[in-house]
């Protein structure tokens, strides 16, 4: 069996540090941008539904 240098070994290691950092951000920074998407829809979608009511009302009123 075959043993790697040190520096291979330090740098296989620094090199899957890195890219399990850079899959671990982009996963963290797309869930947050679909949970703010959907939380930024569900106001907007209220904020439709309660103006689109209040025009009723007036419209009833008049």
């Amino acid at each position: 069996m075959s043993k790697y240098a040190w520096y291979t070994r330090v740098t296989d290691a620094a090199h899957r540090l890195t890219v399990l950092s850079l899959v671990g951000g982009t996963m963290y920074m797309a869930g947050g941008l679909v949970y703010t998407m959907y939380q930024n829809g569900k106001n907007y979608e209220k904020q439709v539904t309660q103006k689109a009511s209040e025009a009723e009302k007036e419209q009833n009123l008049q």
